[in-house]
């Protein structure tokens, strides 16, 4: 699944499905595009992103809690 990463104002990253960010929400930007990924689904995490993204649009994260 190729998603997009951008980060908040407050330093929050978030994946969304659309490369505009219109998914995003507004009281958490504004939002600055990052990158392009790809989530393969083979890590627990990237399942769960990949469900949020599916169901909300997005998936919010904290990316000092990435390792």
């Amino acid at each position: 699944m190729q998603v997009w990463c951008f980060v908040g104002a407050n330093g929050l990253w978030a994946l969304c499905g659309n490369e505009a960010g219109v998914t995003l929400p507004e009281e958490l930007g504004p939002w600055t595009f990052l990158k392009v990924a790809s989530l393969d689904g083979a890590e627990k995490d990237e399942l769960e992103a990949k469900s949020l993204i599916t169901e909300h649009g997005f998936c919010c994260f904290d990316p000092s809690t990435v390792s």
